[in-house]
């Protein structure tokens, strides 16, 4: 009988390498992937607590629209133009995120996001929505989403008013309204046409992003020991070692 090596010794097995070359990369990306998200959204609360003690200012005055800046606005809401944009969850409750449009004293246009409001469930009607009238003031603070909502195909657009809609892209807006600014207003919880408001600056955190990222790079960690034990004949000697450890005593 060939006795067994005494030292460290490798012997590969072709399975074993092809699955940790094509599932380790994979799993460190994702990792990195997550701690670059982490300081995406530390960058963003950072932001966020940098600008929402400022002094709110007149938008029309404003050339930089800069996220989380606090403003006001004068002018008045278009009583037939907004958007219901669909399957907005509020504490359990099935509900709509209205997006209205608000035509400033200059006569350019500006996209209001003004809260939740609760829908029917069964979908058969639309809820009944008060819209302030006259000219008035109204406040909050600027806020774009630069993410790419998701869909499974393009948002049906028609000329009835209001329009019921997954989500809004500004972008896609430019040719239908003209004078439309590049941001969007998010009414603070005071202001005159704010519905139920729920703010969320980021929707994980960057702690939670920091332990998905610490999970995939465990997986990592135990992929690699399994490989290491697979193809090489590490766990004959530690075997070994405890066995003449235990006879030594």
């Amino acid at each position: 009988m060939r006795p067994s090596p005494s030292r460290f010794q490798w012997q590969f097995d072709w399975k074993s390498v092809l699955a940790i070359l094509l599932i380790l990369p994979i799993l460190l990306s994702l990792g990195f992937w997550q701690l670059r998200r982490a300081d995406e959204k530390a960058a963003l609360l950072a932001d966020f607590e940098q600008r929402r003690n400022l002094v709110p200012v007149a938008i029309s005055g404003v050339a930089d629209y800069q996220n989380y800046l606090p403003v006001f606005a004068l002018g008045a809401f278009d009583p037939e133009r907004y958007w219901l944009l669909d399957n907005r969850i509020s504490h359990g409750r099935f509900g709509y995120e209205i997006m209205a449009v608000f035509t400033l004293t200059d006569g350019r246009e500006l996209l209001v996001n003004r809260g939740w409001i609760a829908g029917d469930p069964s979908r058969q009607t639309l809820p009944k929505l008060e819209i302030p009238s006259g000219q008035l003031q109204i406040s909050g603070e600027l806020y774009r989403n630069t993410e790419k909502a998701f869909s499974l195909g393009a948002e049906p657009v028609t000329d009835l008013w209001p329009r019921r809609q997954q989500w809004l892209d500004l972008d896609d807006l430019s040719g239908e309204f003209p004078v439309l600014l590049p941001t969007a207003l998010r009414l603070s919880e005071d202001s005159i046409g704010a519905l139920e408001i729920e703010r969320m600056v980021v929707n994980v955190t960057p702690a939670k992003h920091t332990g998905y990222a610490v999970q995939w790079f465990a997986m990592a960690f135990a992929l690699g020991l399994i490989f290491i034990f697979r193809n090489s004949n590490l766990g004959e000697l530690l075997k070994r070692r405890k066995s003449n450890e235990s006879q030594e005593q």
